[in-house]
């Protein structure tokens, strides 16, 4: 019995697509990996935060001792919020790049034209119309290839 087209195109994009799958997957552990790092720094952050409240609330410092102190906390809280975002910013750079790369590997592996593979076409076949009008206006009455509409 011979196999229907379509369940050997199934078979064949299947471990191409259980391998994309993967590697999918591979990704969303890492960015979740990213985002558990950042949600426990924050946490970290907070704790050190109410324990530097906590202590300030035991002291009794002048108001020109805490402008200092509240500046010094927010400078370093805004390099550690900037090192973070720059961490997540090229991770996101990264996955976007990768999944261009599987995106364009898994298109040519289908052997499907790109978008712009099929504008370029697109393009030539509108030239080379052009072309082909140009060419038969040029040569009116001689022996035209259009067939006539009398005959």
């Amino acid at each position: 019995m011979v196999e229907k087209p379509s369940k050997k195109m199934h078979d064949f994009l299947k471990e191409p697509l259980e391998a994309a799958q993967a590697r999918l997957a591979e990704l969303e552990g890492e960015a979740q990996k990213v985002f558990k790092e950042l949600v426990q720094k924050g946490k970290e952050s907070r704790k050190e935060m109410a324990g530097l409240v906590q202590k300030l609330s035991k002291q009794d410092w002048g108001m020109e001792e805490l402008r200092e102190r509240v500046t010094k906390l927010r400078a370093r809280g805004m390099q550690g919020a900037s090192g973070l975002a720059s961490k997540a910013g090229s991770f996101r750079a990264d996955a976007v790049d990768r999944l261009e790369e599987f995106q364009s590997k898994v298109i040519e592996f289908l052997g499907v034209a790109s978008r712009e593979q099929v504008e370029e076409l697109s393009l030539e076949l509108e030239r080379l119309a052009r072309r082909l009008d140009r060419s038969e206006r040029r040569r009116p009455g001689k022996g035209s290839r259009r067939p006539s509409k009398e005959a």
